[in-house]
């Protein structure tokens, strides 16, 4: 017989499940009624355009109230829904209870649906003449999306995994005892909580962002299957270019802030570890922007289409892939951000291939019809675009050919190794690329649309040339760059930085507001800021304590600092001040010290890393960062010892525990402890009220003498205790009650070891400059994607 159970929320799961097979089913019919009204030569098509909006409607209808539903079941914290309870915990805050939405598998990919739900009613405002033919293909992917979110079981075969699926019925809890009993509700008074990494304010932005920028680039990816379908191998470039725009923004946007996540929050110390999620990511990132450049080319010269055809497609394909990698549970073991496989993975693999044989079927049926090439001339800005793109694709190969070695062993049985130190792998792979881009940056600026005057151009480019050998001549000096390979480097991204200053200047009335100027601009800041930043990062923590600290810390990057003592750490002192504990984080207050012209020391600024807290998941530690013009000091805990609930803390010891009366001696660890009398000052007031002292007498090992008074009170009824600290011999001695004997007290004797910590800190140089170089790309990007639409619209208002 079945449980009945009582106290369960049902009916916003059942409202949210509801409108996910709405949106399913009304995506499907969307999709073929898209597909019908894009049919040539078939009656009727203004009628099943009309039918696929309606349809696209009722889709969204269905996503809107599937999302109201999670939210409000996320919000109210029904930790009967297995979503819930493993992202939800009762002291989250409201901002992390909205991030909770994505936080998760399920949540995640419901937003990204949401994202691109609204997309597609932007496009059938301003698609016009491509609405079916694209709205077939967007709402296409609709489908497969939603499918991974239906939770469905025919036979053998699991379809999808239901967000509103209850804890009792997911196959990890099925089992429990818990759920036979028809009241488990009242059990439940707490959830999982949101996985501590996550606890951060960037994650209110960095994945929402993110999801925003994949959404977008299956737009231009749609256009593209659109063209080749309707055989309008030119016409598509136009509307998809602020599409493509759209998509280098936000995802561009969307690695930045994961960027200062991770430069913020993680300790590995920099704003990119070529974490595999991070390079999944990147890479489509970079392959869209080489399809943007195609299509530049493809607009202006009327060729070149079939790479701005494959790079579109494969832009998106990539981004399909880039979440098959995080959540098909291959990266588990590689990557920090990757979820672990609920059975997606042949889902999503489903998903890439259709798209993947979509695009590329349309692509290879239509190439004999494309327009021909003509002839290359090398010296045209067409030609040099086309070799940045070229660039871009075999920076990207590169990356993610390194990154899919976990799937190639899984797919083909092998047993490759990644590179054990990614960082330094991939910096010395992606280098020459880095340069090659630069000097691309540089002098594309002065290369014309078709045929240049070689003379002029030299007259152009000279000036910034000069200015960036200058430079490069002084940061070698003064700065201390001398690896032939960085001096390169330096050299190119200058080149790229000054040749866009130039080009702003000399024709600011052209270029001040062309947001391809100053993102090329921000790429040459960018790759500078690169340079001077990571070549000279410092690691400035060396062990002086004079203590050894074991193989897991070792002694040239971590600092043993006990508490109030002031050691030597680079050009600073440093003490550790204490800790304090806020909610679920330990604050550690390390404050760094110089000497004035007198030899005092004075405060320069504290530093207050922290331990969060989380007895499930286990601790994180969060650095800290103190922010200068020039540079940032970048500190955090490596180790400390943490107190328990209940427990004496880390650093105490009980050493002895007796009953001792006057003159008697307690002999503890070389030491002599007598109890020479007991005061009651003001006298006895009442049986409820009274304070004694003892005095107590120790004899060190070495013969010195030292005394200590701690004290028992009785305050209405109430015990109070005083401890007493011999800090030169490391004990405290607790008074913590009255024996029955006459004049004996019981008394505690405990060892104090001295609190200590161990830190890591690292100087980052001119780090500013990396994040205001990343502003300046998003912000040229931005204005890129304002002239296009807004170009775009003009001209459809004219039509």
């Amino acid at each position: 017989m079945d449980v009945q159970y009582f106290g369960e929320h049902l009916l916003p799961g059942i409202i949210g499940r509801t409108g996910l097979i709405l949106a399913f089913f009304t995506s499907i019919l969307s999709a073929l009624f898209y597909f019908l009204a894009s049919s040539e030569g078939r009656f009727g098509t203004q009628n099943w355009q009309r039918l696929a909006r309606w349809a696209y409607l009722a889709h969204g209808v269905g996503i809107v109230v599937s999302s109201a539903a999670l939210f409000y079941v996320l919000l109210n914290r029904y930790y009967e829904y297995r979503y819930v309870w493993v992202n939800i915990e009762n002291n989250l805050e409201l901002g992390y209870q909205i991030a909770a939405f994505w936080a998760g598998q399920e949540g995640s990919l419901l937003f990204w649906i949401l994202c691109q739900l609204v997309f597609g009613w932007i496009l059938i405002r301003v698609a016009k003449t491509w609405e079916s033919p694209v709205m077939a293909i967007f709402s296409l992917s609709q489908v497969l999306m939603i499918s991974m979110l239906l939770g469905w079981r025919l036979g053998g075969l699991q379809i999808g995994l239901d967000p509103f699926l209850l804890l009792r019925q997911s196959p990890t809890f099925a089992g429990e005892e818990l759920f036979q009993n028809p009241h488990y509700i009242s059990f439940l008074v707490d959830g999982n909580g949101l996985n501590p990494l996550l606890r951060n304010f960037w994650m209110l932005s960095h994945p929402p962002v993110l999801f925003i920028g994949f959404s977008a680039i299956l737009i231009p990816f749609a256009y593209a299957v659109a063209a080749l379908w309707k055989k309008r191998y030119h016409e598509w470039i136009k509307p998809a270019l602020p599409w493509t725009l759209a998509g280098v923004l936000f995802l561009g946007a969307g690695l930045m802030l994961g960027g200062v996540w991770a430069y913020e929050s993680l300790t590995f110390g920099g704003f990119w570890a070529w974490d595999p999620i991070e390079n999944a990511s990147l890479v489509p990132w970079l392959v869209l922007i080489a399809s943007l450049h195609c299509m530049l080319i493809s607009q202006k010269a009327k060729n070149t289409y079939f790479p701005t055809f494959l790079l579109t497609i494969l832009s998106f394909i990539l981004v399909i892939y880039s979440t098959f990698l995080t959540r098909s549970g291959l990266m588990a073991e590689t990557s920090v951000h990757s979820f672990g496989d609920d059975g997606k993975t042949w889902h999503i693999l489903t998903y890439i291939l259709a798209f993947l044989i979509l695009g590329i079927t349309a692509l290879v049926f239509r190439y004999r019809q494309l327009p021909p090439r003509e002839k290359e001339v090398p010296f045209t800005r067409e030609f040099w675009l086309f070799i940045g793109a070229l660039v871009l694709v075999l920076s990207a190969f590169q990356i993610i050919f390194t990154t899919s070695i976990p799937v190639y062993n899984v797919l083909f049985g092998l047993n490759m190794a990644p590179p054990i130190d990614v960082v330094t792998f991939y910096n010395t792979w992606q280098l020459p690329f880095g340069i090659a881009i630069a000097l691309l940056i540089g002098f594309t600026h002065f290369i014309k649309w078709g045929k240049n005057d070689f003379k002029k151009f030299l007259g152009s480019v000279g000036f910034s040339l000069i200015l960036a050998l200058v430079g490069t001549i002084l940061i070698f000096a003064l700065y201390g760059i001398r690896l032939p390979a960085y001096v390169l480097f330096v050299f190119a991204s200058l080149f790229a930085l000054f040749s866009s200053i130039d080009l702003l200047l000399r024709f600011r009335n052209q270029y001040a507001t062309n947001g391809a100027t100053i993102t090329h601009l921000g790429v040459g800041m960018f790759l500078l800021a690169i340079m001077l930043t990571f070549s000279k990062k410092e690691v400035i923590s060396e062990n002086t304590s004079g203590y050894h600290l074991g193989e897991g810390f070792p002694a040239h990057e971590n600092l043993l600092l006990i508490r109030d003592e002031i050691l030597p750490m680079g050009e600073y002192y440093v003490t550790y001040k204490g800790k304090t504990k806020e909610g679920v984080r330990y604050f550690y207050q390390i404050d760094f010290l110089q000497k004035n012209d007198d030899g005092e020391f004075f405060k320069a600024f504290s530093s207050f890393p922290a331990i969060q807290i989380n007895e499930q998941m286990g601790n994180v530690y969060e650095p800290h960062t103190n922010v200068f013009p020039l540079r940032d000091v970048f500190t955090y805990v490596t180790f400390a010892e943490l107190p328990v609930e209940g427990e004496l803390p880390p650093d105490e010891t009980l050493l002895a525990q007796a009953e001792v009366s006057i003159n008697d001696t307690l002999h503890i660890r070389n030491n002599h402890l007598v109890l020479k009398n007991l005061e009651v000052p003001g006298g006895v007031k009442d049986a409820f009220n009274a304070r004694i002292v003892a005095h107590i007498e120790i004899t060190s090992v070495l013969g010195q003498k030292f005394e200590a008074k701690p004290v028992f009170e009785l305050r209405n009824g109430q015990i109070f205790t005083e401890v007493a600290e011999v800090r030169d011999l490391d004990l405290r001695l607790k008074f913590s009650g009255l024996s029955e004997q006459p004049r004996t007290i019981r008394l505690e004797v405990i060892e104090v070891r001295p609190e200590f910590i161990i830190i890591k800190t690292t100087i980052f140089p001119f780090i500013n400059l990396l994040w205001l170089s990343s502003i300046v790309i998003m912000v040229g990007v931005a204005l890129a994607w304002r002239h296009r639409w807004k170009k775009d619209r003009q001209k459809a208002a004219q039509d």
